[in-house]
């Protein structure tokens, strides 16, 4: 095997469930379920965007 063609695996669980994926793959994963339990809980916080009072291009922070 080249060593272009080698991949790295991983495994991921589901429940119980374990699952060998390639690497790439589990990683793009778990960063999609970190920001869905990250929009969860904004959800569950009742956050919000703060209104609109100034101009320009700055960071939104949020507040609880």
């Amino acid at each position: 095997m080249e060593a272009a063609e080698e991949k790295n695996y991983s495994w991921l669980f589901v429940r119980t469930v374990p699952l060998l994926y390639e690497e790439k793959k589990v990683l793009r994963q778990k960063k999609i379920e970190e920001w869905l339990d990250l929009y969860q809980l904004t959800e569950e916080l009742k956050m919000q965007k703060p209104e609109k009072h100034y101009a320009g291009n700055a960071p939104i922070s949020y507040v609880v």
